[in-house]
């Protein structure tokens, strides 16, 4: 009996082989057939011919003068779409930037634990990045494509705006957009990791004097990492809460959002649990009920999340040295090189004193 089974068994697979059908014969599954998926031609945006399913439909697309343009043809993607007449930042005129700003290829998933991304980046240079550094700033975290950063500094002439992102080309992009749609007096977009540098680069703001403040700090759409393994890599941690608030003056504000329930409620409840003792929530957007019993609840486990906050923030020191030990000296910064250059190790050694953290009150 055990040889006719093992022979059906065959048979199965040998069917399943030559007919194209996936079969499991130990859970006796029913065979289908697998559909065959025609590739399309072209993913290129820039070729007229990319709306095109298959390689016969290539020269039908390319007659359609309303497809000609790269935009139309590839409605099919999502930043294609924003890109169109009807997005809301179509007054950015990316579509054109597109033309003239090369395209990037990212990962979509970054780990911000890497060795190599636990050194603190340079601040940037305030002064030649913005036009007036007196403005307010706003800094959004994890900024993507920047088109958000770019909109909110043409109907916001009187913020400076900047946006950051742990991908540098992304970061690349978004200034040459900003070039292309001719928005560079308060807009900038950096490369760094929020949880290791972002406290150091909002202190060294605020110190430019001429009345220089951080208004707000923004945490937008951040990859939700939903493998509970992956949870740690969510970029609002215990430390990036204490590096913000470390960084900002009262009454700056933060602003959160996500279109994923879980995740709000997640980045919430860290800066509640965290953070209960230096932020409070907006009376206008929570309501002042509601507002001073959160407080209150929270206000009892704040000290020693603090604590725990401190110990974890320990535990990467510790590893981050250990790194560095071991030779992953982290990334290299554009302007790293440029001060070695010029052998000026002022702003360093400011931007490493700045990042030393400060007793929790």
């Amino acid at each position: 009996r055990a040889r006719r089974g093992a022979c059906r068994t065959a048979l199965f697979r040998m069917a399943s082989a030559l007919r194209g059908c996936a079969i499991c014969p130990r859970l006796g599954l029913r065979a289908t057939h697998r559909r065959s998926r025609a590739r399309p031609a072209t993913r290129c945006m820039s070729d007229a011919t990319a709306g095109a399913s298959t390689e016969e439909d290539a020269p039908a697309a390319a007659a359609k003068p309303e497809d000609a343009h790269p935009v139309a043809a590839g409605k099919r993607y999502h930043g294609a779409k924003l890109m169109m007449e009807d997005s809301v930042f179509a007054e950015l005129s990316l579509a054109e930037a597109a033309q003239k700003v090369q395209g990037v290829r990212v990962r979509q998933h970054v780990n911000p634990l890497k060795a190599s991304l636990q050194t603190q980046a340079p601040a940037p240079e305030w002064r030649d990045v913005f036009a007036d550094v007196a403005k307010p700033l706003v800094v959004d975290i994890g900024c993507g494509g920047g088109r958000f950063d770019l909109m909110f500094a043409k109907r916001h002439p009187e913020l400076n705006v900047l946006g950051v992102d742990i991908r540098a080309p992304l970061v690349d992009r978004g200034n040459a957009w900003g070039e292309v749609a001719g928005i560079v007096d308060n807009v900038h977009f950096a490369e760094c990791n929020a949880t290791v540098s972002i406290g150091a680069w909002l202190k060294s703001y605020a110190a430019l004097g001429d009345a220089s403040r951080v208004d707000m700090v923004t945490i937008q759409f951040p990859d939700p990492h939903f493998k509970k393994r992956h949870h740690k890599r969510r970029v609002v941690q215990a430390a990036l809460v204490r590096a913000v608030a470390q960084g900002l003056e009262p009454g700056a504000r933060v602003f959160l959002q996500s279109d994923v329930r879980e995740v709000s409620e997640d980045m919430r409840a860290k800066f509640e649990t965290f953070g209960a003792h230096l932020f409070r929530l907006d009376d206008a957007l929570h309501g002042p009920e509601t507002a001073p019993e959160v407080a209150e609840t929270n206000r009892a486990r704040a000290r020693e999340a603090a604590a725990a906050a401190f110990e974890e923030d320990e535990r990467a020191r510790v590893n981050r040295e250990r790194a560095e030990a071991n030779g992953f000296p982290g990334r290299a910064f554009a302007g790293d090189a440029k001060r070695r250059s010029a052998g000026d190790d002022a702003p360093a050694e400011a931007a490493e004193a700045a990042a030393q953290p400060e007793e929790a009150p």
